[in-house]
């Protein structure tokens, strides 16, 4: 019987595995917290709250974005792109990794192997009771009724046969459905991870398309906008300051009078000559006397 129990005990074990990772597929499974999350919901409700948040009431055309307008509706585009990516990906999930993970019980091979298991389980019961009359048999030694220990002993060889002859099969068809299981779930988690791996892409390629409008905001432009749209329609009036400066500039009657001009070397004349004659008197009063 031990050999029916690990078959057995495979056999659950495989369809065990499967519907385990489908679950998991569906139901994002976090024993922390002893909560259980659906997968896919996940993903749906991802989807429902990012198209809620496209409906946000602000910012909206009468907010007066300014630069910010174009890079604005980038944020929102890949906003609702992103919404859109989830939900594809929540449909990949249920439709080429769920559905098959959860199908693959169903298939000819597992129903076989479902009636396959029944009839070891039954030849090994068979077996078993046979060996036990047996054994009860040769323990009477001598007091044993011939004919019963012939019988005994027909039944337990035949019994021995038909598990010696059968039983190999059995395993070797159980050990080509798990192989086509382990294939098959390889080849579904690899189709899981590629989904993912396409979806992150996607919003990687999505992120930088909006990142490199971000970068394109000019405070240049916003000023001299928000300039433009103040000063519109009104008379433009000089700067005080240029004025200022202009004032600053007139020459003061101070500054335009010319410097004194210099002593006349004819006055120079006149005075030596006055000197001159004055001595020239004095001279002559003191020859008088």
């Amino acid at each position: 019987m031990q050999a029916v129990n690990v078959l057995t005990d495979r056999v659950k074990r495989i369809t065990k595995i499967n519907t385990e990772i489908a679950d998991w597929l569906q139901e994002d499974n976090s024993k922390l917290n002893n909560s259980i999350q659906e997968r896919r919901r996940v993903e749906d409700q991802y989807v429902q709250s990012l198209k809620k948040l496209l409906t946000f009431k602000v910012p909206n055309s009468q907010s007066e974005l300014g630069v910010f307008s174009g890079p604005w509706d980038k944020i929102l585009q890949s906003v609702d792109a992103t919404a859109h990516s989830h939900h594809v990906f929540a449909s990949q999930l249920e439709k080429d990794v769920e559905g098959p993970l959860r199908n693959f019980q169903s298939r000819k091979e597992m129903q076989n192997m479902q009636t396959i298991s029944a009839n070891l389980t039954a030849m090994a019961r068979d077996l078993e009771d046979a060996q036990k009359k047996a054994d009860a048999l040769t323990r009477k030694g001598p007091k044993t009724n011939t004919q019963k220990m012939a019988d005994a002993t027909a039944r337990l060889e035949s019994a021995t046969q038909q598990w010696d002859s059968q039983a190999p099969f059995i395993f070797e068809t159980l050990q080509a459905i798990d192989e086509q299981r382990v294939n098959q779930l390889r080849d579904l988690l690899t189709q899981y991870e590629t989904h993912e791996s396409d979806q992150a892409q996607r919003n990687q390629a999505r992120a930088a398309d909006t990142l490199a409008s971000m970068l394109e905001i000019s405070t240049e432009q916003e000023i001299g906008s928000f300039k433009e749209r103040v000063l519109s329609g009104k008379p433009r009036l000089e700067k005080r300051a240029t004025a200022s400066r202009q004032s600053s500039n007139v020459p003061t009657s101070q500054t335009l009078a010319p410097p004194p001009p210099p002593p006349s070397s004819i006055g120079h004349r006149d005075d030596d000559a006055s000197d001159h004659s004055g001595l020239a008197e004095g001279k002559g009063g003191t020859m008088a006397y």
